[in-house]
């Protein structure tokens, strides 16, 4: 046994002379190649400095390095013309595994294992926030080329060519350059550009200098050095001190460059150059839906290595059957760039736990290298009882390779690389040898991860930053891994491109598989077989690339060849475009068979063709994928694509995973997408600045205020999709979104379920879904609830290992007295024990409700209509009792100016309202019902059953009737009104004939006064749900703001809807404040935002709004479901709302600061209430009398003497909201308003708004002339126009001519004093 040897850093610090800094001298390195030595671990040990005592660090031998010889670049690579596709790189190094060079074991380590890369005497970063650049961008290759020579050392830079000092890396659009596009399918191009041909008229050239000086650590004298563009958008020329280094594309790919002998001495600055293209050939592979931007987006770096050194190497292992060993195989190639031959070589391959504790380790004879060739070297090592890896054990070792000289123990370089022990167990696709590379395998193994099922709860993720575009900072990518872990996603698809290195070392350190894509997706001509099969060589090469630098990541599950370059739903066989999709997946088939291979675009039919190991689909519905399931073959079925999550989204996810988890086969599926597309856009002058104000959803890692999250065309861009780039479970900020509740609960690991919907005794079911964890690792605590008080709480102690199921006991009692009215229900809660990665102590990662069969009825309701009174003043009933008073609008028919306790709580009262903000997934825009009710006629006052006074309102809406209409469809609405100020609404709203093909609502919109901000509710919680979207919820009190209760959607929308309430309490922004109590006779959806629906469908961005005063709250019978439909399919039908009668109740209760609200509204939940007239009340008419008309005194502008003119009697109408005021003695009905015809066939259906107490003239004919000769309510004189009567708002037109102009206007008569009012508008209507 052995074990490593750590001492504290002043205590190593030994020989001065070392070019690398610091190091001892230790015993010979030597060693019989391929042994294996294993070591105790002590986890317990304190880490300090590393001291490896097996090499001895000094001054490598002087060797000459060979020459390197450059191919000359024709400057046309990047255009598409001739060859130029197939050309993608120019003196680029080979793909490898993107290999960080350290000059010491110990910088080895911990740069592997904390990714502390710049310790390494071997790696300089340029970019950074220490680092600048200076920046130009031109509008096109010619403007540049006008520039000069700009790679030149002594080039001078003009102060009128616009360059800019920034830091990198960064987008250059987030400097003020160019402007962002998005586009989603179609090619990015601003200017005409056919394939495979770059644009050359509009596409931006960025120009890069900087002035660098190498490290003296670096090995300048004695070795290489090599410069690595992490990311560059889409291609670039590079120059060093003003020499043509080389060419490459492929924007996501990092491509290494030799600059050795370029470089000046050491401490002497040198000049670096980039030109950089937004668009190139190769642009027509990157056609991914994705926002385009330009530049340097990841980090520039030099690397330096010995000339004998590492080239790269491949590491595989293979796990026994009980996954107690591990036997490891190390394909290490080294290269010897010296212009003499390396002797005595040696390699050491060691294995480190977290600790730095070695496990195991293996030394190899290398031998000679002869100068100018590469070495390859199978090194073997066995490593017992490893840890293994997966997503809820992520257990990592370090793994440090060392080459050295075999007789003095020199060290000459360290590589190194974190390693997770893991296997993943598949049925690998073999196809036919006819050349049509169809799938030949008959049934597939269920996926396993060591051993188990392995279930793919992910997302799809983009690099997006809304402050520097494509580049993704550390921090932000930290944030990302942690949300997703804190809401149990455990698989990123990094779509459709690779991602920085830093995401797979976090992927690694913290547990989530990926599946790696490479960069290649050809959107815009996927149905051009031909265009396609030209792509081949340039796609291979990404292919490539991705294969190389990932081909040893852990985290790394699955291969995909790339995106939507085909139709994946088009079943056609494998050699489709000459096969080329056939031989991508084959490269990685022929390469690595511990992997599965992905590609959607060949999925087509039952299992799919070409050698793709699982069948893959977007965005179908859950029947298509339950016929995958079931399929006799068995082939595992993933969803690369689904759930999309455009805008205010993620409906009906449950019913996919309850599929999933059923069937074996299923492997999960990655939601479109985890973050919203966005750069952020400075709002106009006077905007609203949403992100200024305390309440914003933000993350806190950006600086939003001043700015709104932009979308397609906000940037100058004039192509591109709008906010289709808004697909995120989180913003673009990295504020999580509403619907992330949803997919954590979804994506949970540990299920309790219960027999029957309601508990009826102490036993439950438990099932452990997870690959490694045991509920014994994790707190589990129970709490009983009466409404949403505990009565009972403990924690249960149980061992259930991964992949079992079993019954548990939960030992709660119910109290021996129930209470009258209560709920009970059992929470059961798993936590975290201790942090643990990413999660902190107590973190809640898995939860259950269950609502328990424990019901005593509440008492019925006492009702007491005693000492309210109902006046008639105006237009309006004056309805008052003791502390409130209201007034019904016998105009409209709603309540309004609802005092309590002389503070107005209520503007306006229920309004009927089918339609919501416009969602992305609807295909329905909201419209405002009231614009299409009439009265039919004046709201009756009665009594009822129960003594209480019954308002009755009733209107009429010819809206959107469907063909079997045969009258106007009508909505009643009941107010019962009691003593103590509360009215109970009653909604019958028929919807039995809408021809709308969706509603989205059937409910009320509820308008409170100015300062009604704080708001409960006892219903589903913690935030908001529909129909579709609220298996997370669970019911109890939760509480929150109106300003909270709006979520800020790039593109605004509907949001902040409750359901399952049976209360909802608003109050004033002291918590004791007074406030309006609404309970559901039965449970309702609710709302509490600062904004109507037609607000936020008027408003493109947010900046746009501007919040009201008010506070406007939904009560609704019913509300349709989030869906799919923005990609994919409609919302289900058991989420759709029927045509047919809702018929709902719900009380509004002014509520005092001491009101308890949960015994307040037990007594008006599940009550029978009688709307029904039994005797019809007398109301009592205190309208006043009109004034007498006082004469006008006005000027004649003709002499300068005055004119007297004698006022005309006014038509009635409201002169206070109070209904105080005066009204004519003479009633005379106002002018009708708002006449509306529609044509059906031969006839014409007819509409108006309503007025109280009259009857209504219509005339009507072919002539405008004779109807405009129309006198005041009169038709004497009118020949050929007809006139009739009617007694409502409304009137079919029967017997018209066809395919004839009518014209028509109506009138109001008074029933009493038969006075007509004046004549409406002419309308016109022309029949069919």
């Amino acid at each position: 046994m052995q074990q490593i040897e750590w001492r504290k850093e002043n205590e190593i610090r030994q020989n001065e002379t070392m070019c690398h800094g610091r190091g001892v001298s230790g015993g010979n390195g030597s060693a019989a190649p391929d042994i294996t030595v294993t070591a105790e671990t002590n986890a317990d040990k304190k880490e300090e400095a590393y001291i490896d005592t097996e090499f001895t660090y000094g001054t490598l031998p002087v060797q000459t390095v060979s020459t390197v010889t450059r191919e000359k670049c024709s400057g046309k690579e990047w255009t598409g013309t001739g060859n130029n596709l197939d050309i993608t790189s120019v003196n680029t190094m080979e793909d490898s595994s993107n290999l960080i060079p350290y000059g010491t074991v110990e910088t080895a380590f911990l740069g592997a294992r904390d990714y502390d890369r710049e310790d390494s005497d071997y790696y300089q970063l340029l970019t950074g926030k220490d680092e600048s650049w200076d920046l130009t961008v031109l509008n096109n290759p010619e403007k540049a080329e006008g520039l000069g020579s700009f790679e030149k050392e002594d080039y001078q830079e003009q102060d009128g060519d616009g360059w800019k000092t920034v830091t990198l890396p960064a987008s250059w659009t987030s400097y003020g350059f160019d402007h962002s596009i998005y586009t989603n399918t179609v090619m990015p191009f601003e200017s005409d550009a056919e394939f495979p041909m770059a644009p050359t008229e509009k596409n931006p050239v960025g120009l890069y200098r900087k002035q660098f000086t190498v490290k003296d650590s670096m090995l300048q004298d004695n070795g290489k050095v090599y410069i690595t563009l992490g990311g560059v958008e889409s291609a670039y020329y590079l120059y060093v001190n003003g020499v043509e280094v080389g060419y490459s594309e492929d924007s996501y790919d990092p491509h290494t460059f030799d600059i050795t002998g370029l470089l000046h001495a050491k401490g002497e600055k040198n000049t670096l150059a980039v030109k950089v293209f937004k668009f190139c050939d190769g642009t027509w592979l990157e056609d991914q839906d994705m926002i385009y931007d330009g530049g340097i987006f990841r980090d520039v770096y030099l690397t330096s290595t010995p000339a004998v050194h590492v080239q790269d190497y491949d590491l595989n292992y293979d796990l026994n059957e009980d996954y107690t060993a591990a036997d490891m195989k190390l394909s290490l190639n080294t290269v010897n760039d010296a212009v003499t031959d390396a002797a005595d070589m040696a390699a050491k391959v060691a294995l480190y736990d977290a600790q730095g504790n070695e496990v195991a380790k293996t030394n190899a004879v290398l031998g000679s290298i002869a100068a100018g060739k590469t070495g390859e070297k199978e090194i073997s090592m066995t490593v017992t009882d490893p840890k293994l890896w997966d997503a809820d054990h992520p257990n990592l070792y370090t793994m440090v390779v060392s080459l050295y000289d075999q007789k003095t123990g020199l060290h000459y370089e360290s590589v190194s690389q974190n390693v997770g022990f893991r296997k993943l167990t598949f049925t690998s696709t073999k196809v036919t040898t006819d050349g049509k590379y169809n799938n030949a395998t008959k049934r597939y193994d269920t996926v396993k991860l060591n051993g188990k099922r392995l279930l793919i709860k992910g997302v799809n993720r983009h690099d997006t930053d809304v402050d520097t575009g494509k580049y993704v900072s550390h921090r932000v990518y930290e944030e990302d891994v942690r949300l997703m872990k804190q809401n149990n996603i455990n698989a990123i698809r990094t779509s459709h491109y690779p991602n920085d290195d830093y995401l797979y070392y976090l992927c690694d350190k913290y547990g989530l598989y990926v599946m790696c894509e490479s960069n290649n997706e050809s959107h815009a001509i996927y149905s051009d077989e031909e265009k396609l099969s030209k792509l081949e060589t340039a796609a291979m090469t990404r292919q490539s690339a991705s294969y190389e630098r990932f081909k040893n990541t852990t985290s790394n599950l699955f291969w995909s060849i790339g995106n939507e370059s085909s139709q994946g739903w088009s079943e056609r066989d494998g050699n489709y475009a000459n096969g080329m999709f056939a031989h991508l997946v084959q490269f990685f088939k022929d390469r690595d068979s511990s992997r599965m291979v992905h590609y959607e675009g060949m999925s087509g039919g039952r299992k799919g063709s070409t050698a793709i190991d699982m069948v893959s689909h977007m965005y179908y519905d859950p029947d298509s994928i339950l016929s995958y399931a079931k399929d006799e073959s068995r082939m595992p079925f993933i969803l690369c694509e689904y759930d999309h999550a455009m805008g205010n989204a993620v409906g009906n996810l449950k019913e996919y995973w309850d599929i999933i988890r059923e069937y074996d086969n299923m492997l999960g599926g990655f939601i479109w997408d985890w973050v919203d597309q966005s750069r952020k856009v400075a709002i106009a002058d006077g905007a609203w600045n949403y992100y200024g104000t305390k309440d914003a959803h933000t993350s806190g890692l950006y600086d939003l205020s001043g700015y709104f999250l932009g979308y397609g065309g906000d940037w100058g861009d004039k192509i591109g999709d709008k906010n289709f780039c808004q697909n995120g479970l989180i913003s673009a900020d990295r504020d999580p979104q509403p619907e992330l509740k949803e997919v954590r609960y979804q994506y949970q690991n540990f299920w309790f379920t219960s027999e029957k919907d309601k508990l009826t005794g102490q036993t439950i079911h438990v099932k452990n879904e997870s690959v490694s964890k045991d509920l014994s690792e994790y707190d589990v605590i129970w709490e009983l609830k009466e409404n949403d008080t505990v009565i009972g709480q403990g924690q249960i102690t149980e061992e259930l290992e991964a992949q079992q199921e079993k019954d548990i006991v939960i030992p709660y009692t119910l109290p021996e007295s129930l209470k009258e009215g209560a709920d009970y229900y059992l929470n059961i809660s798993v936590r975290t024990k201790a942090a643990d990665g990413l999660l902190e102590k107590g973190q809640e990662i898995s939860y259950a409700q269950f609502a328990v069969d424990a019901k005593k009825a509440a008492k019925a309701h006492k009702f007491n209509g005693e000492n309210v009174s109902i006046v008639k003043n105006g237009n309006y009933y004056n309805v008052s009792g003791k502390d409130f008073k209201f007034n019904v609008n016998l105009q409209t028919g709603l309540l309004e100016d609802y005092y309590y306790q002389e503070k107005l709580l209520m503007k306006q009262g229920p309004q009927p309202n089918i339609g919501r903000a416009k969602l992305d997934n609807d295909n329905t825009s909201y419209a405002d019902i009231m614009k299409n009710l009439t009265l039919a006629a004046s709201p009756e006052v009665a009594w009822n059953a129960d003594g209480c006074y019954v308002i009755t309102v009733k209107w009429l809406s010819d809206f959107q009737l469907d063909s079997t209409a045969v009258e106007p469809s009508a909505i009643v609405m009941h107010y019962l009104v009691e003593s103590d100020g509360t009215v109970t609404v009653n909604v019958q709203m028929d919807l039995t004939h809408t021809g709308m093909k969706r509603i989205t609502k059937a409910g009320t919109i509820l308008t409170l006064a100015e300062g009604m901000e704080q708001v409960s509710w006892y219903g589903n919680g913690d935030g908001e749900s529909y129909n579709d979207r609220q298996s997370y919820t669970r019911k109890g009190v939760y509480r929150s703001t109106v300003n909270n209760m709006y979520y800020p959607f790039a593109m605004p929308q509907d949001c902040g809807n409750l359901t399952g309430v049976h209360w909802i309490s608003v109050t004033g922004e002291d918590k004791d404040a007074a406030g309006m109590l609404i309970s559901g006779n039965q449970e309702v959806n609710a709302s509490a935002l600062h904004f109507t629906p037609s607000m936020l469908q008027a408003a493109k961005h947010v900046s746009e709004l501007t919040p009201s005063k008010e506070t406007y709250v939904t009560v609704d019978a019913a509300v349709r479901g989030t869906g799919n439909a923005s990609c994919g399919y409609e919302t289900l039908k058991k989420y759709q709302l029927e045509k047919k009668m809702y018929d709902y109740s719900f009380s509004l209760i002014p509520v005092a600061k001491e009101t308890d609200c949960m015994e307040k509204a037990v007594d008006y939940r599940e009550q029978t209430y009688h709307f029904e007239a039994t005797k019809q009340a007398e109301i009592k008419d205190v309208t006043p009398a009109e004034p007498t008309p006082v004469p006008t005194v006005t000027p004649n502008p003709g002499n300068g003497s005055v004119s007297v003119t004698p006022s005309p009697v006014p038509d009635l109408q409201p002169v206070s909201n109070n209904g105080n005021g005066t009204a004519a003695a003479a009633k005379t009905p106002g002018k009708v308003t708002k006449v509306k015809a529609k044509a059906l066939g031969k006839r014409a259906k007819l509409s108006w708004k309503a007025q109280t107490g009259v009857t209504y003239r219509v005339a009507y004919g072919t002539s405008r002339k004779k109807l405009a000769a129309l006198k005041k309510g009169s038709s004497k004189g009118a020949k050929g126009v007809k006139v009739i009567t009617v007694k409502t708002a409304g009137k079919k037109l029967s017997n018209l001519k066809a395919a004839k102009k009518y014209y028509i206007r109506v009138c109001a008569v008074d029933k009493k004093s038969k006075k007509a009012g004046k004549w409406s508008d002419i309308i016109s209507v022309k029949t069919k």
